[in-house]
Parts: structure tokens; C-alpha cells; sequence
């Protein structure tokens, strides 16, 4: 073993040398090519930056010294005749910014500048004798090309470059004319600044210009000193002169802090990986020496495992293995047998199987469960603990049974859990049924509704569940052991417990209504259910008694039937049995040759006290209005109350006589006060009667005739009775089809607007129209208003024809505004029904706006009667009319109520005299009273006032003087079809 030892020092000695030396080689081999690349690289960027210089410069130099071949074109072109310079170089000059002067030099003597102000300096400069720059101007002669000189120290100061061009009036250049010169300060040269940017950059610079003689470089800029030490030089060719620019990195080539501390580095990996290797080796040995033991291990282990797997087979249970790392199941034959299914039909050893072999057969209820159970045996449980689950698997036949899991993690040497366990599979389904059946057995005893009582053959209780306890108000304990006896009532006599036991005793089981007293001693009723229980001998064993507390059930059945013939709200009868007790007393009548009244009652305006005041309200009035009419009836008479405000009252053996008599106490009792919700209200009630046998001999003829004398009450004024005539039966037959015949006359074009004019007392002009409605039907003829009218009101059809009237009317206004007479007026008719919608603001805006017309043309008439039902809601509503600029008159005013205190608070516009005041004026002193006083109030309130009905001049004339303001009428106008009121506006206007 130490030789063994030996040898693997000497092996990993050997191989981590070798692996330091090849290491270190190239990792040096590679600082050295990156220090190389380095800089090369910045050579590279230098050398870019010289080239960019360069071409900047030349750049500037050939746009600003183009200046030259301009000159030299001016010159050629005035045939040498200088005397147009100034004005041509004038022009020249801007072009140019880094340009200092343009001049001519005629047989080289400078003659012309520009500009001159600051060149003043150079004219008479003789540039062939000049020590400085004769060599290059004679140079220049000889090129056809602008010729590049300098710097010199410039004559009016600084140092500059000139570009100098020979010109030649003949073109074969014979005739030498002079020079034209182009002088640049270097100061202002653009190009030049990007030098000081080099420097700031970390680059040291040189600019030279080589001499054309002996090609010796004269300094033109440079850096700060430095060592120019294998400087990039860039040529610079700038016409037939050139510079050359040399530029060489401030702390040189090389960098070599870096170069150091990566060869470093370098040493330093090559350590590492040296060490890396050995480490690598020495765990290879100890891996190979590891699964020598680990084999050896493993064969103990296998035989272990085979010996367990005898075991669990021999059991008759299904065994498995679980792999944690690999999610991998191996199920033995047995586990599959377990549920029908052959081995080979699953992955089974496979990796990742788990879901295959165990998830996808889990009961969709219990695979959460199982698997999270699972789950946290592998992870969280102690090293010694035991696995146990019970879930549902998926049978081949599509059933479930019930498995019991149990299994174990493997340990280690160390006593620590490995990644593989062991467990086995045991089908329990029997056994889980027959405790799911006792489960549901005893929470069904528990929890039933019904209680449950059950005695021993000897009739002492033995068992009761929690439901008896809430019905009788006994414990268990209170009765265990004791005869059900003790329950009894009293109401059932020993008979029918006799019976009750003797049906038992034939049948096997009883089932009835009985009663029974609770503990507090209160009775109640229950229905009972009793049978026996026989044992393995035909023996009764048992009694088990079933019942469940019916007394709500009672009660419940009691209000039904209540319901069913009685008015919840009034406690009277309903409809239903008001039919049956009347068809009793008919009959009864019949037999006797007795007289039978109905009286059908109706109270008046009880629909606007149910809005105004609320539902709660009305029901209460209901509620006291039925209590009064009860005083009134006698045991053998029927009150019922069929609905809403409607009552019925049935008198046997009563005549016309009693029936009228009978009223008349009943109309004042109803109109006494009622003190509801600490208010004071009164009430009227119109009745209705029809007689036996003449209205009718069956219930259905006497409410119709009833009903028809009751509307006539009401239609004669209200609070009185009226019986029933054939002459009703004609006017509600009639009544019936115009009311069939109206609910179709807008979409069948029967209704039509008439148009009544309007005069202004002022100017005696035509100032606007009356809309009125007109119906005719191919039956009936002409419809008066005053028939259909009221019909439509009590049927609510007039909203839509009132509607309907308001946009008929705007149309027509309209289109004799179009025609050019947008002065005249229209006043439409709201009825009191109309006027109480919800939505008329928003209607009656939208069709103003839909017309086109003005609001201020439109006049809505209202009655008084409308305004005075609901007088708050009336001013909200009037005053949002008139904001939106309408006219607002009250029709008919002094014939309905009136009240001066309501009258000053409604943003009223008008008020229209009504025309039974106007029909008699010349005659009664009372009306014309009356007119005056409201001529009189409206001028005293602001308002305007109207009369209708004028037919004479005698009646204008006296309206007239009275004040009135306006008028219409026959004497004026009938009311005239829409192409009759067009014509009579063009006459009139």
C-alpha cells in the first residue's frame, strides 16, 4: 500500500510540471501577441488620425486657393485691365472666410488689394526682388497650377501661405501678364485647430513643409517637446508644394504596466490549472477507490433487497420502488394485478414515470391530496418515519378502488435518508365501503331533519338523534330507556293506537298524522313513520320511528287558503270568493224570488294621493276605508276588495230602495277625514249598482252593469251612486268602440290639426294660431273632442296623440316660418295627464330643436285643474319651460281652481279668458265682472291675456276696452285646414 501511495505522488508530480511548463509558455507566448496587437492597433488609430488631418487640410487649402483661378479668370478676361478689381473681388471675398487678401501683381509688382484696409501694406510689393519669396513666385511661372508658398511673415502682420497663379493673356503662354495672389493666415486656418486636439488627445505633433530645393523640412507647428521615437508620417500634397505631419503617442508605443501585470496573470494561471490538474487526479483515484466499495456494497444490497421482495410477494400486495432523483417508479406485477392491468402496459422502470405509473390513476378527488402527502414524506420526514396514505386508483374495468399505501426511505450506513424508497399497495376497498356506508349511516342519524327514535322489541327507547332532541325539547338522557309514551299528547284515544299497532304488527310499518306535546308541554303536530326492525330469527328486534314537526306546514297550508279567498292587505274577500259567495246568493235569490244588489265602488283621485303621498300611505287608506265600509254590512252581505281602489259589495235580499239607502250612509262615511302619517286627508267614493234579476242573473252581467253605472257617477261628478240603465249600456257599448277605433287612428291617419287664428288687440294684426284636434272616422264621422278626448285620458292613449299634435304642430309652424312669416305664433293644448309626465320637458325641447323653430314662437296651454294636483311639482316644471324660452298660458282660466297664491309663484306668460265668460258679456253683468277682474289681475301680475270664442264685433269692441290683449274666434276665423290657414295668412298678411 505505501509503494501504491508512492506512485501516485510521483504521477501527479509529474503530470502537474508538465502542465505548469506548457501552460506558462503559451500564456506568455500570448501577453507578447497581444502587446504586439496593441500596438499595431494604435499605430493604426494614429495613422488614421494623420490621414484625417490631411485630407481636412487639403480640403481647405483647394476650396480657399480656388480664389486664385478666379482672379487669374477675371484677369483673362478683362484683357489684363485691372480697373474693374475692387468691384470684382468685392463680390469675390465673402466666398471665402479664412481668405486674408486678394491682390494682382502685373510683371510682378503688386498693383491691387483687397480688401485694402488691412493690406494697405502690400501695394507697390515688388514679389520677383523679394528675398524671401522670389525663388517660389519665379517657381510659379512655370506651372499652369496654383503654386503653394510659405509661411512667411506676412507684410500686414502675422504668418501666412500664399497661392500664387501665373496668368498668361495668351494661351500658348507667350504673354506673361503677372501673378495673381491669394494670401491665408495660418492663425485662421480651421484645419489647424484640430493640432491642439491631437495633443489634448495624448499626441505629440510635428507640421513641416519640405523645401522644394533640397527637400529640407521648415517647422511649421508642433507640440509641446517630446520624443519623436518611430513617428507615424503622414505626406501632405498641397499643389506643387508639400508638408508632412509626424505623430508619435506623448507616453509612447507601449503600455507597459499592463503588459506586466498580464504576464503575471499568465504566471499566476499556470499555477492554478497546475494545481487544478492535481486536485483532478487525486479525486479520480478516490473515485475509483470509492466505487470499488460501493459495488461491493451494492451486491450486500441486492441480495437484501431480493430477500425482502420474497417477502412482500408471498404477502399478496403489489410492492414498489421510487427513485427521488430520477421521478422513476418500478411497480412489480402484483401492483399492477392490483388493478387489473398487465405490467407491459406501463413504462414501468423507466425514468420520469411516475405520472404514468401512479398520478394518471389517482382519483381526480384525491390526487392533490396524494401527491402533496407524497411529496412531503420524501422532503420533510424524519429518517425512521413511515409512509401511509389511502387514495382511489383507477381500476382497467373503470372502477375505483381503494388502495392503502404504505412505504419506507431507504438509510445509509450513517443512518441518513438515500433517494430511494420502498412500499408496498393494498386494496381496501371492502373494507373503506363498509365504513363509508357506517359513516353515512350515522351522519344521517345525526344530521336528518326528521327525528329519529329508536326502542328495543320491548318499546323502551334505546337511541334518538339530535333532530328528536330540537322537536320535543328532550335530551337523550332524559329518555333513553323510557316508553315513547311519554310523548303522547292526548288528543288520540286508546282506538287509534290500537289501530296504529295493529297495522304494525300485520304490515311491518304505520305512517299518519299525529300529536304530540313537547317538553315545555305546548302540542304540536307531526308525521309519523314507525317500522319494524326483524333480526337473523324473524324476531322484531327494533322499532325505529321516523317524524318531523309538520306545524309550519299547518300554518303554511292555513295562509294558503287564506290567500287564496281573502285580500292580504284589507283581510275582505278577494275575487275569487266574492265569485263563489255570489253565485251562492243568486242562487238562493232565485229559489226565494228575492231581489240581489251589487254595488261596485270606486274611490276618486286615489291614484294621485298613492303617487304624491307613497304606496304605504295608500295602503293605509285601503286598509281604513275597508274598516268603514264593514260597519255598514250585515252577516249575510259580502264586502270584498278586487284590486287597487276597487270594492264590491253583495246584498241578498236587498231592492233598489235598500241598495240607494245603503249608499247614501256610505258616501258621507268615506268622506269623513283621515289622519294618516299626522296628516289630514279626504276621500270620495263613486258607486255603481245593478239589480237582480233586471241588470243581469249571473255574476259576470251585474259587475259589468255595476261597473258602467259606476264610471257614470264618476262622469257626473263624483261622491254619488248611480244605477245602472239601458241608456248606459248604449253610451259604454259606444264608449268601448271608440275606444277600440282611437287606439288606431295615428297610424291610420284619422287624426288631423286644425288651426284657429290669433289676433293682437294692439294693431288688430295676425299674430299666431290655435292647434286643435279633430278626429274623423269612416264609421262614427266626425269624432267631437269632447267625446274622445276624455276617452283618451282615461285609457292613456293621449300621450302619444298629445305627442303626436305637439310635433304636428311644430311642423306646420316651421314651414310658414320657411315661407318668410316668422312672426306668428303657435299655442298648443297639454292635457293634465300629458303634463304629468316625466319626460314631456325633455320631448317637448327635443321637437323645438328637431322643427327649427324658435322656443319663443311655441305657447304650451295648460288648465288649471292640471297645475293645481301636484302644485310644487307644477311651478319646478312651468319654470323649466319657460328657461327654456316657451310661452306658457292657462287655458280656461275661472272655470276651474283657481289660487292666487299658487297663481303668483308659476312663470306664466298669458292667461285665456274662457268662452262661456265671453258668450254672454253684452248680456250677463256677472261675466263681464268676472272678465274684468281677470283682464285686471293679469295686467297687475304681468301677464297677457287672451280671449276665446269671439263672434261679434260688439264683443271685440267691448273685450277691447275692458283691456284685453288678444283674441280668436269666429268672428275672426273658424278653425281652418293647414292649406286653408296658409291662404288666410297671405290675405292677412
Amino acid at each position: 500500500m505505501p509503494q501504491l501511495i508512492r506512485k501516485q505522488r510521483r504521477l501527479i508530480f509529474v503530470v502537474t510540471s508538465l502542465v505548469f511548463v506548457l501552460s506558462a509558455l503559451l500564456s506568455i507566448s500570448l501577453v507578447l501577441y497581444l502587446a504586439e496587437q496593441g500596438q499595431l492597433q494604435k499605430q493604426r488609430q494614429v495613422a488614421a488620425n494623420a490621414s484625417d488631418f490631411a485630407y481636412a487640410l487639403q480640403q481647405e487649402f483647394s476650396r480657399e486657393l480656388s480664389a486664385a483661378n478666379a482672379l487669374a479668370a477675371f484677369v483673362r478676361q478683362q484683357d489684363g485691365d485691372t480697373s474693374q478689381f475692387d468691384k470684382f473681388a468685392q463680390h469675390l471675398f465673402p466666398y471665402y472666410e479664412n481668405v486674408t487678401a486678394l491682390s494682382l501683381a502685373p510683371q510682378g509688382t503688386i498693383t491691387a488689394v483687397y480688401p485694402l484696409n488691412s493690406n494697405q501694406g502690400l501695394l507697390g510689393h515688388q514679389i520677383m526682388t523679394d528675398a524671401t519669396q522670389a525663388a517660389d513666385a519665379i517657381a510659379s511661372l512655370v506651372r499652369n497650377t496654383v503654386s503653394v508658398t510659405g509661411p512667411y511673415q506676412l507684410k500686414q502682420g502675422g504668418e501666412g501661405i500664399i497661392g500664387r497663379l501665373a496668368v498668361y493673356l495668351d494661351p500658348a503662354l507667350q504673354d506673361w501678364w503677372g501673378l495673381v495672389n491669394v494670401t491665408l493666415r495660418l492663425a485662421d486656418l480651421n484645419s489647424l485647430e484640430r493640432l491642439e486636439n491631437m495633443q489634448q488627445q495624448g499626441l505629440l505633433y510635428r507640421l513641416t513643409r519640405l523645401n522644394a530645393r533640397d527637400n529640407e523640412p521648415e517647422l511649421i507647428r508642433q507640440s509641446d517637446p517630446g520624443i519623436f521615437n518611430q513617428p507615424i508620417v503622414q505626406l501632405i500634397n498641397l499643389g506643387d508644394a508639400q508638408w508632412q505631419l509626424q505623430l508619435v503617442p506623448i507616453k509612447g508605443w507601449g503600455d507597459n504596466v499592463t503588459f506586466y501585470r498580464q504576464l503575471a496573470l499568465a504566471i499566476l494561471f499556470s499555477v492554478m490549472l497546475a494545481a487544478l490538474v492535481a486536485q483532478l487526479i487525486q479525486t479520480r483515484i478516490h473515485k475509483h477507490q470509492l466505487e470499488a466499495l460501493v459495488n461491493k456494497r451494492t451486491a450486500a444490497l441486492h441480495t437484501e433487497l431480493q430477500r425482502q421482495k420474497s417477502f412482500i410477494s408471498a404477502s399478496n400486495a403489489g410492492s414498489w420502488e421510487f427513485k427521488h432523483l430520477t421521478n422513476q417508479l418500478y411497480g412489480t406485477p402484483e401492483y399492477y394485478a392490483l388493478l387489473g392491468y398487465d405490467k407491459a402496459e406501463f413504462a414501468n422502470n423507466q425514468p420520469d414515470n411516475l405520472h404514468a405509473c401512479w398520478t394518471a390513476l389517482l382519483h381526480p378527488a384525491d390526487k392533490a391530496q396524494a401527491c402533496a402527502t407524497f411529496q412531503q414524506y420524501l422532503q420533510f420526514s424524519e429518517p425512521d418515519s413511515i409512509y401511509e396514505n389511502t387514495f382511489r386508483m383507477r381500476h382497467a374495468d373503470g372502477s375505483w378502488r381503494w388502495i392503502l399505501s404504505r412505504g419506507k426511505t431507504l438509510l445509509d450506513e450513517n443512518g441518513q435518508k438515500t433517494a430511494l424508497s420502498m412500499g408496498i399497495h393494498l386494496d381496501i376497498t371492502a373494507r373503506k365501503e363498509a365504513e363509508l356506508k357506517l359513516q353515512l349511516l350515522a351522519r344521517m342519524f345525526e344530521q336528518s331533519s326528521e327525528g329519529v327514535l329508536i326502542t328495543n322489541a320491548e318499546q323502551q327507547i334505546v337511541m334518538v338523534n339530535e333532530a328528536f332532541t330540537k322537536i320535543s325539547g328532550y335530551s337523550a338522557d332524559e329518555v333513553l330507556g323510557k316508553n315513547p309514551k311519554m310523548l303522547a299528547s292526548g288528543r288520540q284515544d286508546k282506538a287509534f293506537y290500537s289501530n296504529m299497532w295493529l297495522t304494525i304488527a300485520k304490515q311491518g310499518n304505520w305512517q299518519g298524522e299525529i300529536w304530540n306535546r313537547r317538553k315545555d308541554g305546548r302540542t304540536y303536530p307531526e308525521w309519523l313513520s314507525i317500522s319494524q326492525i326483524i333480526d337473523d330469527n324473524d324476531q322484531v328486534s327494533h322499532y325505529v320511528a321516523l317524524f318531523s314537526d309538520i306545524s309550519q306546514y299547518k300554518e303554511d297550508e292555513a295562509q294558503i287558503k287564506f290567500l287564496a279567498n281573502y285580500d292580504p292587505l284589507t283581510q275582505l274577500p278577494n275575487r275569487s270568493l266574492l265569485i263563489d259567495r255570489t253565485e251562492q246568493a243568486l242562487l238562493h235569490a232565485e229559489r226565494n224570488s228575492q231581489p240581489l244588489a251589487m254595488l261596485l265602488m270606486d274611490l276618486d283621485r286615489f291614484k294621485q294621493i298613492n303617487e304624491s303621498l307613497g304606496h304605504e300611505i295608500g295602503d293605509e287608506l285601503l286598509i281604513q276605508v275597508a274598516q268603514r265600509l264593514r260597519k255598514l254590512c250585515r252577516a249575510e252581505d259580502t264586502l270584498c276588495r278586487l284590486g287597487g281602489d276597487e270594492f264590491v259589495l253583495v246584498l241578498p235580499d236587498a231592492d233598489a230602495n235598500g241598495a240607494a239607502h245603503l249608499a247614501e250612509r256610505m258616501l258621507p262615511l268615506i268622506l269623513q277625514p283621515y289622519y294618516l302619517a299626522e296628516q289630514e286627508l279626504t276621500l270620495s267614493m263613486s258607486v255603481g249598482i245593478a239589480m237582480y234579476p233586471e241588470d243581469g242573473q249571473q255574476f259576470h252581467q251585474l259587475y259589468k252593469h255595476a261597473d258602467i253605472a259606476m264610471y257614470k257617477a264618476k262622469e257626473s261628478g263624483r261622491n254619488r251612486y248611480s244605477f245602472f240603465t239601458a241608456d248606459m249600456q248604449q253610451f259604454h257599448t259606444r264608449n268601448l268602440l271608440l275606444e277600440n277605433a282611437l287606439r288606431r287612428a295615428i297610424e291610420r291617419d284619422q287624426l288631423s290639426l286644425v288651426y284657429q287664428p290669433q289676433y293682437s288687440m294692439v294693431n288688430n294684426q295676425l299674430i299666431g294660431f290655435e292647434a286643435l284636434l279633430r278626429w274623423y272616422h269612416d264609421d262614427f264621422g266626425q269624432v267631437s273632442p269632447a267625446e274622445f278626448i276624455p276617452l283618451a285620458e282615461r285609457n292613456g292613449l293621449i300621450v302619444a296623440i298629445g305627442e303626436w299634435v305637439i310635433v304636428t304642430a311644430l311642423q306646420q309652424l316651421a314651414e310658414w316660418h320657411r315661407a318668410g312669416y316668422r312672426q306668428l305664433n303657435m299655442a298648443i293644448n297639454l292635457s293634465s295627464i300629458q303634463f304629468r309626465q316625466e319626460n314631456l320637458l325633455q320631448f317637448v325641447t327635443n321637437a323645438i330643436e328637431f322643427s327649427g323653430v324658435p322656443a319663443a314662437k311655441v305657447e304650451l296651454e295648460i288648465t288649471e285643474s292640471a297645475m293645481a294636483e301636484q302644485p310644487e311639482r307644477a311651478i319646478a316644471l312651468i319654470a323649466e319651460l319657460k328657461a327654456k324660452g316657451l310661452n306658457i298660458a292657462i287655458d280656461d282660466f275661472g272655470t276651474g281652481y283657481s289660487s292666487l297664491s299658487y297663481l303668483k309663484r308659476f312663470a306664466l306668460t298669458k292667461l285665456k279668458i274662457d268662452q262661456s265668460f265671453v258668450r254672454d258679456l253684452l248680456t250677463d253683468s256677472q261675466d263681464k265682472a268676472i272678465v274684468n277682474a281677470i283682464i285686471n289681475m293679469a295686467s297687475n301680475l304681468g301677464l297677457k291675456t287672451i280671449a276665446e270664442g269671439v263672434e261679434t264685433a260688439a264683443q271685440r269692441d267691448l273685450l277691447k276696452h275692458l283691456g284685453c290683449d288678444e283674441m280668436q274666434g269666429y268672428y275672426y276665423s273658424k278653425p281652418l285646414l293647414a292649406d286653408q290657414a296658409s291662404q288666410f295668412i297671405q290675405q292677412a298678411l
